[in-house]
C-alpha cells in the first residue's frame, strides 16, 4: 500500500498505534486499557478522545504485525513520530531524544498485588516475558515482579508451604476425625505483594530514550514501567527495547519481538 501524502495540502497523514495494558487479578479476570499516544500532546488519549479529534483520518488494522492503530494529520513529525507505512528499509539517524512512547513494548501485562505467585508463573510462561509491573486498583505501578522473584520464593518455600492455623467455631464439625492435639490447617499463599521490587524508578512516555537508558544504566534494571500523565502504565520498556532500536538504527534487520509459545 502506498504511503500517504499531504491531502488537500494537510500535513503528512501519521499512524500511531493503539497500546494495551492488561491487568490481571486475583480472581483471573482481566481488564484492558487501550491508548494511543498523541505527539502533539506528548500524552495519552483514548481512541474515543482520538476520534473526536479534528485531525482523526481512520482507524488502521495491519493484518501482517495484527496491530491497530490510529491513523491522523497530526502535522510535521514530532521526535520521531510514526508515518503510516514506514519503509521496509533500516538505518537511520540514532535520535536520542525520540520518546519511551515510540519504542515500548505497547502490550504490557500487570497483576494486581493478590495475585498468587502459581498465578504469575503461569502468567510469564504463557506470555513469554521475564517479567511484569504490580499495580493498584487505579492501574498505577507499585512494584516489579520477575522470573528471579518466583523462582526465589519457590526456593525459601521449598516441598513444604508456610501454613496458618484455622480456629473453627462450635458449631463447625471438623472435616475429619483427628486425635487430640492435631488441628485444621491450609496452606498460605504467597502473593505478588510478597515478593515483588516496590517500584522507585519509572519514566513518563513523553521521556526520553536518552533518559531512560541512562538511568536504566545507572539503577542496574533490565524494565521500566512507562506512564502517563494519570500515572498509569501504558507500557514497559525493556534494556531488549532499546537495544533493538539501536541496532536499527545502526542498519540491522532486527524483527518485532516475538512471544514464545
Amino acid at each position: 500500500m502506498m504511503s500517504p501524502g499531504p491531502i488537500n495540502g494537510e500535513h503528512p497523514i501519521a499512524r500511531h498505534p493503539i497500546r494495551s495494558a492488561r491487568i490481571v487479578g486475583d480472581d483471573g479476570e482481566e481488564s484492558v486499557v487501550a491508548t494511543v499516544y498523541c505527539p502533539l500532546k506528548e500524552r495519552s488519549a483514548t481512541v474515543p478522545e482520538c476520534e473526536s479529534c479534528h485531525r482523526f483520518h481512520a482507524l488502521h488494522f495491519d493484518a501482517a504485525a495484527r496491530t491497530t492503530s490510529v491513523v491522523c494529520h497530526s502535522g510535521p513529525a514530532s521526535r520521531g513520530e510514526e508515518r503510516a507505512d514506514p519503509p521496509r528499509g533500516v538505518g537511520g539517524p540514532v535520535n536520542p531524544e525520540m520518546p519511551l512512547a515510540n519504542i515500548m513494548t505497547r502490550d504490557v501485562v500487570c497483576v494486581r498485588p493478590e495475585i498468587t505467585v502459581d498465578a504469575i508463573s503461569a502468567l510469564l510462561v504463557r506470555h513469554g516475558i521475564s517479567g511484569m509491573p504490580v499495580v493498584d486498583a487505579e492501574g498505577r505501578p507499585i512494584g516489579m515482579v520477575s522470573r528471579a522473584d518466583v523462582l526465589r520464593a519457590a526456593q525459601e518455600r521449598g516441598d513444604t508451604g508456610e501454613s496458618e492455623r484455622l480456629t473453627l467455631r462450635r458449631d463447625e464439625v471438623p472435616p475429619l476425625d483427628m486425635d487430640q492435639g492435631f488441628h485444621v490447617v491450609e496452606p498460605v499463599k504467597t502473593t505478588a505483594r510478597d515478593i515483588m521490587t516496590p517500584v522507585v524508578v519509572q519514566m513518563h512516555e513523553s521521556a526520553s530514550i536518552r533518559q531512560a537508558a541512562s538511568l536504566m544504566a545507572y539503577e542496574g534494571i533490565h524494565r521500566l514501567p512507562v506512564t502517563s500523565d494519570d500515572g498509569k502504565v501504558v507500557g514497559i520498556l525493556s534494556s531488549l527495547d532499546v537495544l533493538r532500536w539501536l541496532g536499527r538504527c545502526c542498519g540491522y534487520l532486527i524483527p518485532v519481538a516475538r512471544k514464545r509459545a
